[in-house]
């Protein structure tokens, strides 16, 4: 008779899942005895990946997702896999990704007649009193299984949770009697019935009215973090963009056009927010920073998005003269079209009103590329920038899919890095370090024809477990380019701190508790870990190391480099 464990996993097929990405237990065998079974029975089963820690595990989940489109399954470790796995859903919540975290359970029965039940002192140990509580803060759902008949419901109902917009992580958690119990069928409701919550897009009137207060406007602003997350959602805000003249600034989250478009006018939302007399935020979640910052007395400023107030932050703080809340590819569509008709409609007076401020942003845009053609013919006394990282990148993959982790690096990065039309940018959105090395991995597994790149700071590398990391990629045969812009430093820290104490102590004679010196060697852990390494140290050896790391990456081994760089000091 089949196990809940093998009902699991029937389960798990049926709606979509490719891979459950594996750090197993003592909790885990009832589960890893139902895929072997099935699997010799020559049933369909997700795929198996062991991840020697749940950091990789949980972001790797979070890759195969932004490769996909799919939500995937990290199973991990009774309570203290949860609490390893926990800060991943940091970045999945603030990236709406959705992702099911399973675990098991200790054993609650006594009895040694009852198969699962308690048979190793460690059982008493991970017997905690709210192990759903290590994940309530990130989760928007989460159940335990505690009788064999709830399985199939369980996952129907967290894939419908999960997959509900906005999208996110959900918990499920299983005692170890529950997963070896048999019973001989499910009470389903399977993916066709179990449909997801999905926003609508925005009715006619309200696309209209918008539109014309779009078209009023004389500087009007478009911010977007998570907006661009698609390349649907990328091509839509582009024509919105070009068909009503409106500039285009993002922040944190994923691109929403090439930096070289005319109307972009980079990463620093910061900027520009202040001239503004309209600014339509794009599915953000901290749209500018500082929150108060002046803006005009006359400014209209609309919310647009899935969660448009962020009803999961408890302090939000920023000015929203409306909010709507909405499916974000619907209502750009839906603004897309409103927005020709309009311009079709109106007089020749306005057209060119219209081509006005799109020259004033044109005019924004040109400086800001000439500032970085400058920085790019300017480098200083051989000294590597991650500007000059992100143009090599440009020169040699602009198709690859990078995952960017690099913290204060990351935007003079992407100011550098300007992917083709196939190419991405993908960038976690949360406050969890650690994601990128996983989410990497996971990305290059869902579809191993493409190069996947990862860029993360020295102590992003650290924090996402390498050796676990670097292990999964050889073992699962998995080939990405991983690059190390190491600056030394918690630099973010002793930014906050230059910034917080711009007369303190620190500034005269040195910041303390942010230094990295003497960094271990990255590539030497690469090499010990079945990959191949480099440091680099100088600008000359930048363009032909990272090309010899390409081909290897191309031959199927994963590549890690160790890039020297100098440490960003105005990061935005």
């Amino acid at each position: 008779m089949p196990t809940v464990a093998e009902w699991f996993l029937r389960s798990l097929i049926d709606h979509g899942c490719d891979a459950i990405f594996l750090n197993p237990g003592t909790d885990t065998p009832p589960l890893q005895e139902a895929w072997a079974k099935l699997k010799s029975e020559g049933a369909k089963v997700p795929e198996l990946v062991l991840c020697p820690h749940e950091i990789v595990a949980v972001t790797a989940a979070q890759g195969y997702y932004l490769a996909t489109g799919r939500a995937q399954v990290a199973f991990v470790h009774v309570d203290v896999g949860t609490a390893n796995a926990a800060g991943g859903l940091n970045d999945a919540r603030a990236s709406r990704i959705p992702v099911l975290l399973c675990a098991g359970m200790s054993p609650v029965s006594l009895d040694s007649r009852v198969p699962g039940s308690r048979a190793k002192f460690i059982n008493w140990m991970q017997d905690v009193p709210n192990q759903g509580a290590l994940v309530e803060n990130y989760v928007k759902w989460q159940n335990v299984v505690t009788h064999a008949s709830a399985v199939g419901p369980a996952v129907d109902r967290a894939f419908q949770m999960a997959r509900s917009e906005p999208e996110g992580p959900v918990y499920l958690a299983f005692p170890r009697e529950v997963l070896m119990e048999e019973v001989p069928d499910q009470l389903v409701l399977g993916p066709g019935r179990a449909k997801p919550a999905m926003l609508q897009g925005l009715d006619e009137d309200t696309a209209e009215d918008l539109t014309r207060r779009l078209v009023a406007a004389k500087a009007p602003l478009l911010v977007t973090g998570y907006g661009g997350r698609t390349a649907e959602h990328r091509h839509a805000i582009v024509e919105l963009a070009e068909t009503l003249q409106i500039p285009i600034t993002e922040y944190r989250g994923r691109f929403s056009a090439p930096l070289e478009h005319e109307l972009h006018l980079g990463f620093n939302p910061e900027r520009w927010v202040g001239d503004a007399d309209l600014i339509l935020v794009v599915d953000h979640d901290v749209p500018f920073v500082p929150a108060d910052r002046p803006l005009r007395d006359d400014v209209q400023l609309i919310h647009l998005g899935a969660d448009p107030i962020q009803e999961d932050l408890l302090v939000w703080g920023f000015p929203a003269d409306e909010v709507i809340k909405c499916n974000v590819l619907s209502a750009l569509r839906a603004l897309g079209r409103s927005a020709k008709k309009a311009v079709d409609a109106i007089s020749s007076e306005e057209r060119d009103r219209l081509s006005a401020r799109g020259d004033q942003a044109r005019r924004h845009h040109d400086h800001l590329m000439s500032e970085l053609d400058a920085q790019e013919a300017t480098p200083g006394a051989n000294a590597i920038t991650p500007f000059m990282v992100g143009r090599t990148l440009s020169k040699l993959c602009p198709d690859a899919q990078l995952y960017e982790e690099a913290v204060t690096s990351g935007n003079p990065l992407a100011l550098g890095f300007r992917p083709s039309e196939v190419g991405t940018y993908m960038r976690n959105g949360g406050s969890f370090l650690g994601w990128g090395l996983g989410a990497s991995l996971g990305a290059k597994l869902a579809d191993p024809e493409k190069t996947v790149v990862c860029v993360v700071g020295d102590g992003s590398f650290i924090f996402g477990v390498p050796t676990a990391a670097l292990w999964m990629a050889k073992t699962h045969k998995i080939a990405v380019l991983i690059i190390v812009v190491n600056n030394a430093c918690y630099n973010s820290v002793r930014l906050a701190t230059r910034d917080s104490y711009p007369e303190g102590i620190q500034a005269t004679q040195g910041y303390v508790g942010v230094d990295l010196s003497d960094p271990p060697a990255f590539e030497a852990i690469a090499e010990a870990c079945g990959a191949w390494g480099r440091r680099v140290t100088s600008i000359d050896a930048l363009d032909s190391t990272l090309a010899e790391a390409l081909e290897v990456v191309e031959g199927g081994t994963s590549a890690v480099v160790n890039i020297e760089i100098v440490a960003s000091e105005k990061p935005l």
